[in-house]
């Protein structure tokens, strides 16, 4: 609703952020970010994307798409059909914003959603799949393609809805989204395989990953053409594996041993480092950094209030952000972000970071915007779990 003021919309000044947050770095205070703004209207528990006018996209786990204004107040929001009941995969249900401004949602429904800026939807395509396994993030083009991963298939639609191809790459699960290079090679892990698919949809190789990646692969892609892949193997092992451009792989990075339940995007730093996020049975998040040649270099467990800590984005001054707070490129935490109340954050999004410095981080007790030092992404092959600010999983996009 356009102009709508929203009740729960709170500001709070400079004096009021520093009484509601807790700073913690290396034991002992650090001054931190001031909020913005939030809204505590909705859960969200996906990335938030950004338009190039600054319009903040959010998706809540009830499936509404809100659009916000820089400032924080709600431009609009458009309620998609929903399902049966509410299926944690609208976790990974998360808007991409094309270089035109429209928005594309894989929703629970089933269908591609292709939303105008103002809120209207433009078209959407029945992707075949079988609730309630439903898969989150379209990838995009150089040229607008829509890559859009469903159990056993990938598919690719033109920019108005035409389906241009449709390549069957096995398996996979809802959290295995199409990752694409600068040469239009499309990467996509299912049923413990890294698949190249070429523009046309042509299978160009085939890796196999399996014991060491089985499920939940997770990919990012080096500045050299290395593909990373984060995911689970036997006994729900963390593994971080690296692929060269033509399939064969460099190395092979065991991260935990079990109970590896969820894991996140790998993120690059510009020093090459690799920092991941996941989550295990026990309700704890874990962060860890990777060396360029596959050496464990830290890691470190989340608050006990912070169930899951998947995703990562880096921004210029090398600060890494999840959901948890933010940490340096020595894994000290910084500072933390609020808790609303008593209840848990779960939320494996990435923060989303505006080219004025603005933080954006989505969580289940609703959307903050913080202030910061930085002046957008780091400037690295990939530095946010869908690469870019808009969520396109494509390497030439920023």
């Amino acid at each position: 609703m356009k102009g709508e003021k929203m009740l729960r919309f709170v500001r709070i000044g400079a004096v009021g952020a520093a009484l509601f947050l807790t700073f913690l770095a290396c034991g002992k205070k650090e001054t931190g970010p001031r909020i913005k703004w939030q809204f505590i209207g909705a859960a969200f528990t996906s990335s938030p994307a950004l338009g190039a006018d600054g319009t903040v996209y959010a998706f809540s786990e009830r499936d509404t798409l809100y659009a916000f204004n820089p400032d924080g107040t709600v431009k609009w929001r458009l309620g998609l059909p929903d399902t049966v009941f509410y299926h944690p995969s609208n976790i990974f249900i998360t808007p991409v914003v094309a270089s035109n401004g429209t928005i594309y949602i894989f929703a629970a429904d089933g269908n591609l959603y292709a939303i105008n800026p103002n809120g209207t939807v433009n078209w959407r395509f029945p992707i075949k799949t079988d609730f309630p396994t439903i898969c989150g993030t379209p990838a995009l083009g150089a040229d607008g393609t829509i890559y859009v991963y469903a159990p056993e298939s990938l598919y690719a639609l033109s920019p108005v809805g035409i389906i241009n191809w449709v390549s069957y790459v096995g398996g996979g699960s809802c959290i295995t989204f199409p990752a694409v290079a600068g040469d239009g090679t499309i990467y996509i892990g299912a049923d413990g395989e890294l698949v190249a698919l070429n523009p046309d949809g042509g299978v160009k190789w085939v890796a196999d990953m399996a014991p060491l990646i089985q499920t939940a692969d997770r990919i990012a892609l080096g500045p050299d053409g290395t593909v990373y892949v984060f995911g689970t193997g036997q006994n729900d092992a963390g593994n971080l594996l690296a692929f060269r451009d033509d399939g064969s792989l460099r190395w092979a990075c065991a991260l935990a041993d079990s109970d590896c339940i969820n894991v996140g995007t790998p993120v690059l730093g510009t020093d090459g480092t690799i920092y991941l996020g996941s989550a295990t049975s026990s309700a704890r998040g874990w962060l860890y950094a990777v060396s360029p040649a596959g050496q464990v270099r830290w890691q470190k467990s989340t608050s006990s209030l912070v169930q899951e800590a998947y995703d990562m984005a880096i921004d210029t001054e090398g600060t890494i952000y999840c959901v948890e707070g933010a940490f340096d490129a020595d894994g000290n935490l910084k500072w933390r972000y609020p808790f609303v109340g008593s209840v848990p954050v779960i939320s494996p999004g990435a923060p989303a970071i505006g080219a004025d410095g603005t933080v954006y981080i989505a969580s289940t007790t609703g959307l903050f915007a913080f202030e910061s030092n930085a002046s957008g992404l780091a400037n690295s092959s990939w530095p946010r779990s869908r690469h870019d600010n808009r969520n396109t999983g494509n390497t030439l996009n920023h």
